[in-house]
């Protein structure tokens, strides 16, 4: 085997070397069939917004993460199926599809399609016109092949141009890259033409026994134009019965198949026929070679970018390669300036928390102040009122009273007259200063006194205008707080429903009623005199006072509600919501 003359540690060596280019080759091998294998789809590059971003290099198996930032409009990853060298197509194309673990649910396929053409023909055998109907995606109820799927109503609908004389159509798997598998069954075309009955044309089941269906090379009536004959496909579908139906079987993204009816089987049709067209489809349709995926405005996160190979049909898959991505988030959603941020605001609250709580406790302190002091000089002005005016106003009726006493009889009637009006004038000024000062006096502050006071003077309005009256007023009113500027605007409205009673009414009695009820209180004043008409109520009723009544009430939050009709009196109802919730109690009538 060797020169008889070599020198054995030569002989050696040169073993070793021929044993070491062995292994290194075995080694480059099964280094080139790793990468192979493991880069069975190529994702050659992505880009974000229109600019391509580098890959990250594999280390130890694994790649680090594409980084995209979070206000990516779009982003895109290109992705291929590779070839051993780079003049080698496959025979058998491979599927594409992708999806990014995070987002998808599932595997996505590149939009993909076949197509149905109906074509329109002269006498003189020239298309005239042409129309389609795209099949693209997945047919519902697809299970990976043409036996074991649903087929789904399909159908195409054309007008024959002028000058046509013949109707043909096909089937064809349309586009570049397009792979994927359709069976095709119940072809039916229908003619309609004005004034002739409509003609229907059945294309199944084909004239082709089952038992040498594969054998035949040709099929009556049709015939295989596509680039790649052999992809248009005799099979047998088991539904309803064993028979044959068409298939297109593209598993080469750089071919097509065609399945289209011969000129001596084409229809014949009339200028204006409206012709449909219709089949049953199963179908599943994808890209091969090279595809990019597209997504708009992903969310702050992880995600796993993964491309597969699947088998033609898209059925089975082959194997797949992945890359992980991370969308960075904005500042504002990293939790580092989050924690920054907490860190802060504690700071704040630790440094200012004292602060705000001063400034807090020093307003209310204020606040109680300055409601304090309103207090006291409400009290200054009704005491003041009191001690002052009221007395006052009573020292000059009760003079005014002897004064007319003396003057009896010994002076004219007009000047007795002119003195008992500025007594009673005197009078009234005494009640109304009681009144304001029963409004501006704090301690009067509350439902239960405001209810008592209202009583009083209902009872010495109504003794001295000289009309009976009766009173429907809970018993125990509770102590809810009621402002002096509502007490004030309430009576003055209970004060001008009485004077409207007494004036105009023509009535003998008057009731006022008092209910509390849901946090409401409710006022009534009933008369039983003549009544009017409110919507036309009669000259002299008085429409400033009942006009009164209703914005006094407004100015506090509260309605007023006025009920009359000619001979059945008149009820005046004021309803005002209180600051607490409150509930009717046993009302004590007097």
């Amino acid at each position: 085997m060797f020169p008889a003359s070599m020198p054995r540690r030569a002989t050696f060596q040169t073993i070793v070397a021929v044993l070491a280019l062995c292994v290194a080759a075995f080694v480059g091998r099964m280094s080139t069939g790793h990468a192979l294998a493991e880069d069975s789809v190529l994702i050659e590059g992505v880009s974000v917004d229109g600019v391509d971003i580098a890959l990250p290099a594999r280390g130890g198996g694994q790649r680090a993460p594409v980084r995209i930032p979070a206000n990516a409009r779009e982003v895109v990853f290109h992705f291929r199926e590779p070839t051993s060298k780079p003049s080698e197509t496959r025979l058998r194309s491979r599927r594409l599809r992708y999806r990014l673990d995070g987002h998808d649910d599932n595997w996505q396929d590149i939009p993909a399609s076949a197509r149905a053409s109906l074509f329109f023909i002269t006498e003189n055998n020239d298309m005239t016109a042409a129309e389609s109907r795209q099949m693209t995606g997945e047919s519902p109820g697809w299970r990976g092949s043409v036996e074991d799927s649903r087929f789904v109503p399909q159908e195409c609908r054309a007008v024959a141009p002028p000058a046509a004389t013949n109707m043909l159509f096909s089937f064809l798997t349309d586009g570049d890259n397009v792979v994927g598998c359709i069976g095709i069954d119940d072809i039916v075309v229908r003619v309609e033409r004005d004034g002739s009955p409509d003609v229907t044309i059945p294309f199944m089941p084909l004239p082709v026994s089952l038992e040498g269906m594969r054998r035949e090379s040709k099929v009556p009536g049709w015939w295989r134009p596509g680039s790649r004959p052999e992809m248009s496909q005799l099979r047998i579908r088991d539904t309803p019965a064993p028979h044959a139906i068409l298939v297109i079987d593209d598993d080469d993204q750089s071919r097509f198949g065609n399945w289209g009816m011969i000129e001596p089987a084409a229809i014949t049709v009339q200028p204006g026929d409206r012709v449909t067209l219709s089949w049953t489809a199963g179908y599943s349709f994808g890209v091969g070679g090279e595809a990019t995926a597209r997504y708009t405005a992903l969310r702050p996160g992880t995600y796993t970018f993964r491309a597969g190979s699947f088998l033609h049909e898209g059925g089975t898959r082959v194997d797949e390669t992945a890359i992980p991505v991370v969308v960075v988030p904005p500042y504002h959603q990293r939790w580092e300036i989050w924690a920054a941020g907490v860190a802060l605001l504690t700071s704040l609250g630790v440094y200012g928390g004292r602060a705000l709580a001063a400034r807090r406790l020093k307003g209310r302190l204020e606040a109680l102040e300055r409601e304090h002091a309103l207090e006291r000089e409400r009290s200054r002005i009704a005491r003041d009122l009191h001690d002052e005016v009221g007395a006052g106003l009573t020292q000059i009726a009760m003079q005014v009273e002897k004064i007319r006493d003396r003057i009896d009889g010994a002076v004219p009637a007009d000047t007795v007259g002119l003195a008992d009006a500025v007594w009673r004038n005197a009078a009234d000024l005494v009640r109304s200063v009681d009144a304001i000062v029963w409004a501006v006096s704090p301690e009067q502050d509350t439902l239960d006194r405001f209810v008592a006071y209202l009583v009083q003077s209902t009872e010495e309005f109504l003794d001295a205008a000289g009309l009976s009256m009766r009173f429907d007023v809970p018993q125990n009113l509770p102590a809810v707080p009621l402002d002096g500027t509502s007490r004030h605007r309430m009576f003055l409205a209970v004060r001008e429903a009485l004077h409207n009673a007494v004036k105009h009414s023509q009535g003998t009695r008057v009731t006022l009623a008092v209910r509390l009820d849901h946090g409401r209180l409710e006022i009534t004043v009933r008369d039983d005199g003549q009544g009017f008409d409110p919507g036309r109520p009669a000259a002299g009723i008085g429409h400033d006072g009942l006009a009164n009544i209703r914005s006094r009430m407004e100015e506090v939050g509260g309605t007023c509600t006025i009920e009359s009709a000619p001979g059945r009196g008149t009820e005046v109802r004021l309803v005002r919501p209180l600051p607490i919730e409150t509930h009717a109690e046993e009302p004590h009538h007097a």
